[in-house]
């Protein structure tokens, strides 16, 4: 692997591990994360036993598809990419930059309704890092 393809394979890395992190703490947290209790004004314990289970799965759906994206995106990676089959430099941030621009998307809509303050530097680091990745992943200079 030439130095352009090893900083496009750590780009993509660095970007896939990212994702694999927050659906971590979404598929750990047994709880509302912070940012949610600002959102809907009420803490965890506040809440009905229903409202608990509703908001409860939709953190594990959440979590499950950062999960499924990190995975694919790693499949791609370790397969594919290292054979240099030219597809798969395409492929990988076609899956991950609609998705983090899904989750923004989301995030910004919370951002600007609510009191909630989601973290959402993590999405656009993400999608540099996807972008950048393509740009080394090259095999011809100045051709994308």
């Amino acid at each position: 692997m030439n130095t352009k393809r090893k900083i496009a394979f750590g780009c993509y890395l660095l970007a896939l591990l990212m994702i694999t992190s927050v659906a971590l703490i979404y598929l750990a947290t047994p709880q509302l994360l912070p940012y949610q209790e600002a959102a809907i004004g009420k803490t965890w314990s506040e809440l009905d036993l229903g409202v608990q289970v509703q908001f409860w799965s939709l953190l594990k759906v959440a979590g499950g598809g950062y999960l499924t994206t990190a995975i694919s995106l790693a499949i791609l990676l370790f397969i594919p990419f290292r054979k240099k089959e030219n597809w798969a430099r395409w492929a990988i941030p076609s899956i991950g930059i609609p998705a983090m621009l899904v989750v923004n998307y989301a995030g910004l809509n919370i951002i600007s309704k609510t009191p909630g303050r989601p973290p959402l530097i993590a999405g656009p680091i993400v999608i540099f890092l996807l972008i950048v990745g393509l740009i080394f992943s090259a095999e011809r200079s100045g051709r994308i």
